[in-house]
């Protein structure tokens, strides 16, 4: 969101002396900010009565259904807060800061980057590190609480003092899938264009022939240049697969990149990441630890039935519109939908997705049977679960047991990180696993190889230890 700087009057008067923060505006009342976050897609009230491919476009209004996780509000203050407290150590105005930013230009241009010293006396900055299951909403909820935020702000005058400048006050991106930090690059300057309009992606993307280090070069240039206030880095758990390979990124390039700089980080990944990169020294040394993770980490886990999130979720998944009969689902479908989805905010969305469609599909192939497809169907609603979500049933069995790292291992086994599939996506996930069993088959085993379904087995004292496990404190 690019907007016009208006000048604030902040309750703290430095901030007003510095035209990067007092063009910040603050949102202080929770209730607002929640309400201003949550999302509930408005579907027409004769659901029932359109034809299949009208309702089947009034279904995919869920996929922008947003209900604010209760981390978000803290979040937040801690984004305005980091934001704030960088920008205050400096006058982009000054003499110093135009030093700095040709210091940092020069650095770039004899194929370098700054990492400390020689350019300026800077601190390093303030980091977060947020984790959590797959699935639990915690990247959705980081860039909930960043859009509450002016990503750029035009600025032309301060004070009466001419100050012509696109302000980029934060970025999100993610850690490339690739051991490569010149994919790390693109992946900057394309979230960078993104925000500004800039074409940083086409000027660099050809230039493999630039080294690693001008690549990273550019990225400090280019935050510098545009008084970039924080970063957030998604899929750090994705420093797991660069093993040993050169020139890929690592915590020191990331805290030499921004943290060197002064511009604060918020660093998130899966539960199985963080445990798995905190625990491996040579990706993280104490001393790069301390300066990364130097603030509060937040850690999402699985909601319970009884939280007020799940309850919202639920209610805003299944709105009367669109279940049949304007009714419901009472409270035994209510908990099985817990059971089956684990409280997972994606798979909950997904699951509801998937139910509401097969219902209206089968009313709509079977108008005289109409009657017996009901949205309040448990039985329906594990076919769905047991036809669509195939790939990642055990996954859940683990995550259902309280084998956290398990659940991760499979989910990052079988899908990627990515527990939203839809059914294409799964039954080609299927296929290529199919075809490399079979390849590595011994020669002389003729026996035919298939992915068996996963049978989903639900008894009522399962369901109801799981019920009243986990927590989300």
């Amino acid at each position: 969101m690019k907007i016009k700087a208006q000048y604030n009057q902040h309750q703290v008067q430095d901030l007003n002396n510095n035209p990067l923060c007092s063009a910040i505006p603050v949102l202080s009342d929770k209730s607002s900010i929640l309400a201003a976050l949550k999302k509930l897609p408005s579907i027409n009230t004769n659901f029932w009565t359109l034809p299949e491919v009208y309702q089947q476009t009034e279904l995919l209004k869920l996929d922008y259904l947003h209900v604010p996780v209760p981390q978000l509000y803290a979040l937040y203050n801690k984004f305005v807060s980091f934001i704030f407290h960088g920008y205050s150590l400096y006058s982009p105005m000054s003499a110093e800061r135009r030093r700095f930013q040709l210091d940092i230009a020069l650095t770039a241009r004899n194929d370098e980057y700054f990492t400390g010293g020689g350019c300026g006396v800077r601190t390093t900055s303030n980091s977060v590190l947020v984790s959590g299951h797959s699935g639990t909403g915690k990247t959705t909820a980081i860039r909930a609480g960043l859009s509450l935020i002016p990503q750029v702000i035009e600025h032309e005058i301060f004070n009466g003092v001419s100050f012509k400048q696109d302000q980029l006050v934060w970025v999100s991106f993610d850690l490339p899938a690739t051991s490569s930090s010149k994919a790390l690059a693109l992946n900057f300057f394309a979230a960078v264009d993104q925000a500004l309009g800039t074409n940083y992606y086409n000027e660099w993307k050809d230039k493999s022939h630039r080294s690693v280090d001008r690549h990273l070069g550019q990225m400090q240039l280019i935050a510098i240049n545009h008084h970039l206030g924080l970063v957030h880095i998604d899929e750090i758990q994705f420093m797991l697969e660069y093993k040993k390979q050169k020139d890929s990124p690592s915590f020191i390039v990331l805290e030499a990149l921004f943290n060197k700089l002064g511009i604060p980080m918020i660093l998130s990944c899966t539960s199985m990441g963080r445990e798995s990169l905190l625990a491996d020294s040579k990706r993280l040394d104490f001393t790069t630890a301390r300066r990364l993770l130097n603030n509060r980490e937040f850690k999402f886990s699985i909601f319970r039935i009884s939280d007020r999130f799940f309850t919202e979720m639920f209610d805003a998944l299944f709105a009367p519109e669109l279940c049949t009969n304007n009714e419901i689902p009472g409270q035994r479908f209510k908990e099985k939908f817990y059971f089956l989805s684990c409280g997972l905010p994606a798979v909950m969305h997904r699951l509801a997705y998937l139910h509401h469609e097969t219902v209206s599909q089968l009313r709509a192939k079977k108008p005289e049977r109409a009657d017996e497809y009901n949205t309040d169907d448990l039985v329906r609603l594990e076919k769905v679960f047991r036809n669509q979500f195939s790939l990642i049933s055990n996954a859940l069995k683990n995550l259902r047991a309280g084998n956290d790292s398990l659940f991760e291992r499979q989910i990052e086994k079988d899908t990627q990180g990515n527990i939203c599939l839809t059914n294409d996506e799964v039954q080609n996930r299927q296929e290529n696993h199919r075809k490399k069993a079979v390849k590595n088959l011994p020669i002389n085993n003729t026996t035919p190889l298939g992915i068996p379904e996963p049978q989903l087995s639900i008894d009522a004292s399962s369901m109801d230890s799981y019920i009243t496990g986990g927590s989300n404190e």
